[in-house]
């Protein structure tokens, strides 16, 4: 894999003992629209990678991402223009939240990010019987929030996959780096949505029925390898929540095809329970695409049945991306 990120190195300006402070680090930017190329004109984007255990769920109205952690505990990313009211109003409504009364000290430890106007600041807020972890960071003009939000009984078993959580934030450099963008001829059906990061593209499949649930199609790229298919597979199958598999020759790890692009691996699976509800199952059809120094991933999620209807279309709009 060659090398794409540069690294941030973190001065704490301020901290409390016991600790973990995270890290973050600065990435070429991505290009989100196609069929070319684009300069980095825009605020900066950010992207993380959450840890294999989560379960990403649909975000909310104001929300990036969403992540259900464990029973009454989840992470959330959302990002907001400008300061989005200032860090005391967003600490004091988060204190409120846990059952704290407002503090004109709003405390938190101060990161400074070398290389980077940047600075994120850290919060611990712990309640009686809830408490938050969060981040905040300013990029360009907006403002980026990385929240836990947990039973205070389970807060320090969820601290530390949080923690990584944070650690893997990349913020996009300010250099006019290139990223190869690629051509997508999805399906008439599908609807095209605004992408949030680290996405490049992200399609809607509309429910059929009152009681249907909609379809989600998503393609990210990575840099260099982007981890082996085994990691790659396993962190899907953790979604479904089926066991990880252990072989890297193992047939579950799917097939090679060709495209005009270059060979690309299909895998199918399909939960062993229920996990929507009126007892249906969850099915993920993914395809992972190695070009020069990306690794692509393409991946449809939904309800069984739908995910089954729409593998071919599927398969049929992964073959036919072409990178430019």
């Amino acid at each position: 894999m060659k090398p794409f990120f540069a690294a941030l190195s973190l001065a704490l300006l301020s901290c409390t003992e016991e600790k973990e402070i995270p890290t973050f680090r600065v990435a070429a930017a991505e290009t989100e629209t196609t069929p070319a190329p684009a300069k980095n004109k825009e605020p900066r984007p950010l992207r993380w990678l959450a840890p294999e255990t989560w379960e990403e769920e649909k975000p909310g109205e104001l929300q990036l991402a969403l992540y259900r952690i464990a029973p009454g505990i989840t992470a959330a990313v959302s990002r907001f223009p400008g300061d989005a009211g200032g860090t005391a109003a967003n600490v004091n409504r988060w204190r409120q939240q846990v059952g704290l009364e407002p503090s004109p000290d709003t405390g938190g430890e101060a990161i400074a990010l070398a290389e980077s106007d940047t600075e994120a600041r850290w919060f611990e807020l712990k309640g009686a019987e809830r408490s938050i972890l969060a981040a905040i960071i300013p990029v360009d003009g907006e403002t980026w929030f990385f929240k836990l939000d947990s039973l205070t009984i389970a807060l320090e078993t969820a601290r530390p996959g949080f923690m990584d959580f944070l650690k893997s934030v990349e913020i996009g450099s300010t250099a006019e780096a290139e990223m190869p963008a690629l051509d997508l001829r999805p399906p008439a059906s599908w609807e095209k949505q605004e992408p949030a990061p680290p996405r490049f593209a992200t399609y809607r499949i509309p429910a059929t029925g009152p009681d249907g649930i909609d379809g989600d199609v998503s393609v990210v790229p990575l840099p260099g390898e982007g981890g082996t298919n085994l990691e790659n597979v396993n962190l899907w199958r953790a979604q479904l929540r089926l066991p990880p598999l252990e072989k890297a020759d193992d047939p579950a790890l799917g097939e090679t095809t060709p495209s005009p692009a270059g060979p690309i691996t299909l895998i199918h699976m399909t939960s062993a329970e229920p996990l929507f509800s009126g007892d249906r199952h969850a099915a993920i059809s993914a395809a992972i695409l190695r070009t020069a120094d990306t690794t692509w991933f393409f991946k449809l999620t939904g309800e069984a049945k739908m995910v089954a209807a729409q593998r071919a279309r599927f398969v049929d709009f992964v073959r036919t991306a072409e990178v430019r």
